[in-house]
């Protein structure tokens, strides 16, 4: 069977136009499809970033404002911690007299007294008093004022003993010897320590 179109050619060329129109149109309409798709595709993601980024920030701020508030201690406890330090050198530094003065008490031989014993940081202490008349005239009470220099300067806290004068006297219409002997007082050994640490900081 043979067809024949009988249609003019005009209306035939305007029937391809109009379905290549079509044909077009619908690519267009795909391509914006298409396209529609990606861009709600990337919005939602933006907006799931822009979620997560706004959240991370609130993080953020809360735990600055946590920081923050734990900062005042960190510098109450830096401080105490330096007057802790600087409490403990005052008490290093400081001389036990107390102990000093019961020290000398213990070594002064019996047969001698003292008639004033004085110390006042940073002076040297210092001693003065009497020896009795021993069995050994005319050296009479010098042999016990050396013996209580030997035992001063075995004592920790004394250092650089030394008699200052010995001459003799009566007390009481007795023979004696009066005697001044000055020291140095030796400073604990922890306050050494203390004052090299204070300085490397």
């Amino acid at each position: 069977m043979i067809r024949v179109n009988l249609l003019p050619p005009e209306i035939l060329e305007k029937r391809k136009a109009e379905r290549r129109i079509a044909y077009l149109v619908a690519a267009l309409v795909a391509v914006s499809l298409v396209l529609v798709g990606v861009w709600g595709f990337a919005f939602t993601r933006a907006n799931a970033k822009q979620r997560d980024l706004e959240a991370k920030q609130q993080e953020l701020q809360q735990v600055t404002q946590q920081a923050a508030s734990l900062e005042i201690f960190e510098v109450q406890q830096a401080e105490l911690a330096r007057r802790r330090s600087v409490a403990q050198m005052a008490l290093d530094a400081r001389q036990n007299w107390a102990k000093l003065f019961d020290e000398i008490s213990l070594v002064l031989p019996s047969d001698m007294w003292l008639s004033a014993l004085a110390a006042t940081a940073p002076t040297k202490p210092q001693l003065e008093g009497y020896s009795g008349v021993t069995t050994d005239p005319p050296d009479y009470g010098h042999k016990t004022v050396a013996k209580l220099l030997v035992r001063l300067a075995e004592l920790e806290q004394l250092a650089d003993v030394w008699l200052s004068n010995s001459v003799k006297t009566e007390v009481e219409a007795q023979p004696a010897l009066q005697f001044s002997i000055t020291a140095a007082v030796v400073k604990p050994a922890s306050s050494a320590s203390g004052t090299a640490e204070a300085g490397s900081r």
